[in-house]
């Protein structure tokens, strides 16, 4: 296999992105069974995490293919690790129910911000420390590769709560079904293209990257955030459309069901209550 070539750098990062994906859910599945509970699987969740930190130091030091890979491969584990202590509940926010009823504007979304605040803020200082880690390394696409799954994931979070018809999806796991609260899911919010044209200029940037390139190691570096980037923008437009990410993992979380099955959010519950005269 030559790791330097376009294709494999693609079909590595695709496959990568489907089976990683595929793994996480599993494991949250995994945990939600009377025999294995969230705090149980930590230990062996933060492993990965401190191994793909480990990876990260190691690709950063080369300007090869390999070191680009390292890199990329290392910064998915301690996304991992993000995955699965939010999907499991661990890692969450300081409010663990639903969104009071009748909440609109700022108060809706202090509310959606308490129920992940400390999922973001491990985010953010995790940030931090790879970038302090890794800012002065040859080989930056492991950091990159990072930045660029928080970026669309803040990217994600923001619209699904200012509007995405199709968000609620058969794969959530029953530890944050309660965050389907804060959906908007009555309709899709007038800034999609604005989220969409952002996407795709990201994408254009990647692309011009790889065509600009004058060394193995960038190249595939380029490429395989680009088509992470192109994943990306397919997630998002699945977000607003009447279509099913469900079957692309239904293995990894058997007896998963398809979006539209799997409940909506009620329009009237983003609507602000009406309050009631007092009675003299």
């Amino acid at each position: 296999m030559n790791l330097a070539s376009p294709v494999t750098a693609v079909l590595l990062a695709i496959g990568i992105w489907w089976l990683s994906t595929g793994l996480v859910l599993a494991m949250v599945h995994w945990s939600g069974k009377k025999s294995l509970r969230p705090w149980q699987l930590l230990p062996w969740v933060t492993g990965i995490g401190v191994l793909g930190f480990v990876l990260m130091l190691e690709g950063s030091a080369a300007q090869t293919p390999v070191g680009s890979y390292t890199g990329f491969f290392g910064a998915l584990l301690v996304w991992a690790w993000h995955e699965t202590t939010f999907l499991t509940g661990m890692v969450t926010g300081r409010h663990k129910g639903e969104c009071p009823p009748g909440l609109t504007g700022l108060a809706r979304f202090r509310a959606a911000w308490a129920a992940v605040c400390d999922h973001e803020i491990a985010l953010l200082v995790t940030a931090v420390v790879l970038w302090l880690a890794l800012r002065h390394a040859a080989n930056l696409f492991g950091l990159a590769t990072f930045g660029l799954l928080w970026g669309m994931r803040i990217s994600s979070k923001l619209l699904i709560f200012l509007g995405a018809r199709h968000a609620i999806s058969g794969l959530m796991p029953p530890a944050i079904l309660h965050l389907r609260s804060y959906f908007n899911t009555g309709r899709t919010t007038p800034l999609f293209p604005l989220f969409l044209a952002g996407a795709i200029g990201i994408f254009a940037v990647l692309v011009v990257g790889v065509l600009r390139a004058h060394q193995p190691y960038s190249e595939v570096g380029h490429l395989l955030l680009a088509t992470f980037m192109a994943l990306a923008i397919i997630e998002h437009l699945i977000l607003v459309l009447p279509v099913s990410d469900t079957a692309l993992w239904r293995w990894a979380v058997p007896g998963s069901r398809p979006a539209h099955d799997a409940g909506s959010v009620p329009a009237s519950a983003l609507r602000p209550v009406r309050r009631q005269p007092e009675t003299p």
